[in-house]
């Protein structure tokens, strides 16, 4: 099997072309802004390195969020829209569970994935030692998702573990796991059955920025 993996929704711009288990093309990318521009080169970089063509991949995966509102929509328009020329079917995975599976390759422990959500809090889920997850995305403020975690022991990653450890116990540490790695994702997108519908954006919480209602007028 034949897939192309990214994701833009963290500090970083990861692709990845794998055929079965073998990764035949890769690029990583750490960066805080500037997926939007740097996707498409490097998807196209990633598939002259693995010597296939749009045309030959049988699955698109994307990470679907919480991250980055514009990487989050950057990602998915991206492989939708391979998705739509090709013909071939768009995976998506949360971005928590990409990060979780890589950091479960080192340890057996429960792992919590915080995700830098900027307005100082962070989008938070946590995964048992099973691999499952205990629940769904959240957001909340660092020293709430550090309490959330006082029950046991845990392994914290992603890219917003730095600002709840202050926060938490001796039993949180801090892994070495801080962005999704499209490698990991494209494995877990080959376990997947393919879905019915195209998948929709994870945001966990309202954007930002929101259309005015009645069109920006004063009155209806």
């Amino acid at each position: 099997m034949r897939i192309l993996a990214f994701d833009t929704t963290t500090s970083a711009c990861s692709v990845a072309v794998c055929v079965d288990d073998e990764t035949v093309g890769s690029f990583h990318d750490p960066m805080i802004h500037g997926q939007a521009e740097a996707l498409i080169p490097a998807i196209e970089q990633t598939m002259a390195e693995a010597g296939i063509a749009y045309t030959d991949v049988d699955r698109i995966a994307v990470t679907v969020g919480p991250g980055s509102f514009t990487g989050v929509r950057v990602g998915l328009a991206t492989a939708r829209g391979i998705g739509v020329a090709t013909g071939r079917p768009v995976i998506g995975l949360l971005t928590t569970e990409v990060i979780a599976a890589e950091a479960r390759n080192e340890s057996s422990q429960s792992i919590a994935v915080a995700i830098d959500a900027r307005r100082a809090e962070v989008y938070l889920q946590c995964f048992a030692a099973t691999g499952s997850a205990t629940g769904a995305p959240v957001c909340l403020l660092p020293e709430d998702a550090a309490k959330s975690l006082s029950d046991q022991a845990w392994i914290l990653v992603g890219d917003g573990a730095a600002r709840v450890q202050p926060h938490a116990g001796s039993s949180v540490v801090l892994g070495d796991f801080t962005v999704a790695n499209a490698v990991v994702l494209a494995q877990l997108a080959a376990t997947r059955p393919i879905p019915q519908t195209p998948p929709g954006p994870v945001y966990v919480r309202p954007p930002d920025a929101i259309a005015p209602k009645h069109g920006g007028r004063l009155r209806p």
